[in-house]
């Protein structure tokens, strides 16, 4: 082997162990931004969790509904912030908002007569969905809504129910995909409550 051949290989090696060498360093680093991705994905979703979980604990401390004297409407009420004008405050369509709105229909996996309201996050959205909702014999049944029609926290007498099934989603962006952190709980007014319950109508009744 002559001293142009020895000088050839040598270059051979080096060019395929620069190739090595390089193809270490990508899946190297292709590796750290995978770590990095998969850090920050865990990091939004810690925090839309935590963030569900703050806002259920926020709502189920809130007094259930306005306190007001028999015969008064709720607006008569003690202006203090409950549950109820919180997440429930109409069910008017012809009020509806970009991000407040009475839905008569099935939306989002919730039962007709739901009412939405969404606030906007650092990391993206939340939104809180609040159904008026009574106990049966076969478990929690949303209130029909067409029992709801009229109803406006500020000048309604009774409540539709003393209960709220309320659901708390945090949407987020990942890349191309849509990822949310979603829990419901029911929320009902204490025995000893102030709040009064609107009576079925005689079709329900029957």
């Amino acid at each position: 082997m002559g001293l142009g051949d020895r000088r050839g290989l040598t270059l051979i090696e080096v060019v395929i162990a620069t190739a090595i060498i390089m193809g270490v360093v990508l899946a190297t680093s292709d590796g750290v931004v995978a770590v990095k991705g998969s850090t920050a994905r865990t990091a939004r979703r810690q925090a839309a969790e935590a963030g569900v979980a703050a806002e259920l604990e926020h709502l189920r401390g809130l007094p259930f509904a306005p306190s007001a004297a028999a015969g008064a409407s709720l607006a008569d009420a003690t202006p203090v912030c409950d549950l109820v004008s919180s997440v429930f405050p109409h069910a008017d369509t012809a009020r509806d908002t970009d991000d407040a709105w009475f839905a008569p229909e099935v939306r989002d996996d919730c039962p007709p007569g739901t009412f939405f309201s969404v606030v906007a996050l650092p990391i993206g959205r939340m939104t809180i969905a609040a159904t008026f909702v009574e106990g049966t014999a076969g478990g929690w049944q949303a209130v029909p809504a067409a029992r709801l029609t009229g109803y406006d926290v500020r000048t309604s007498v009774e409540l539709p129910s003393a209960a709220l099934l309320v659901k708390v989603t945090v949407a987020w962006q990942a890349g191309t995909r849509q990822e949310a952190v979603s829990r419901s709980a029911i929320i009902s007014a204490p025995a000893q409550g102030p709040c009064r319950i609107a009576a079925p109508s005689a079709s329900e009744a029957a």
